[in-house]
């Protein structure tokens, strides 16, 4: 099955996502996670971002990095918080 954007935010639109089942969506979600990651909206972007660092990978990391270079502070903040996610989840690998 294709993950769409829909998909996505479908998985990321509850108060409380449940981020180990949104997470099973994978690498195809990525670059709908870049695209959220990129955008105003501050919660679905730090929803975001938080996902795209339990997926990890390369590709994870890039749009990670690249969200610290958001002009909203709160956005690099999560971007921050994430990366640190990514470095932990490299260590337990």
């Amino acid at each position: 099955m294709a993950v769409t954007m829909q998909h996505v935010r479908q998985q990321l639109s509850a108060q409380e996502v449940d981020y180990s089942t949104a997470a099973e969506l994978g690498d195809d979600a990525l670059p709908h996670l870049e695209e959220l990651a990129s955008r105003a909206d501050t919660v679905l972007a730090c929803k975001a971002l938080y996902l795209a660092s339990l997926i990890g990978g390369p590709r994870s990391t890039e749009i990670i990095a690249s969200a610290a270079d958001h002009a909203d502070p709160i956005i690099r903040i999560a971007a921050s918080a994430a990366l640190r996610n990514l470095r932990q989840a490299d260590r337990t690998r």
